[in-house]
């Protein structure tokens, strides 16, 4: 699976869950993302109009600490009708109008860099 771009978070909501907040973000080729994001064990505040570089991919980055702010990996569990569903540790990232090919139990890298 591989998808990059840039993203706009066009909305931060609480979660039931103490310290992780759900990002929703749109992109420009029509992907948007929601992703459940432990913004306070990673540290990083991503805040509603950041615009944010994403990179998911197969293969690992070798320079990921340099590159990405925030670098997780996950698996692919859903595929169906232009939607795919990751886990991260238990966390989940909902990519919808997705055309490209995914396959369930494929193991992703998802990078995150907070474009200044």
């Amino acid at each position: 699976m591989q998808l990059s771009g840039d993203f706009r978070v066009i909305n931060v909501k609480e979660t039931g869950y103490r310290g992780v907040v759900r990002l929703d973000m749109e992109g420009d080729s029509g992907v948007s993302l929601g992703l459940e994001y432990p913004r306070d064990a990673v540290g990083v505040d991503i805040k509603q109009g950041s615009n944010v570089k994403v990179s998911i991919s197969n293969d690992k980055d070798p320079n990921y600490a340099s590159n990405w702010d925030v670098y997780m990996n996950g698996v692919v569990y859903y595929v169906g009708g232009n939607s795919v569903k990751i886990s991260i540790g238990g966390l989940i990232m909902d990519i919808n109008n997705f055309k490209n090919d995914a396959r369930v139990g494929e193991k992703v890298y998802v990078g995150l860099k907070v474009i200044k």
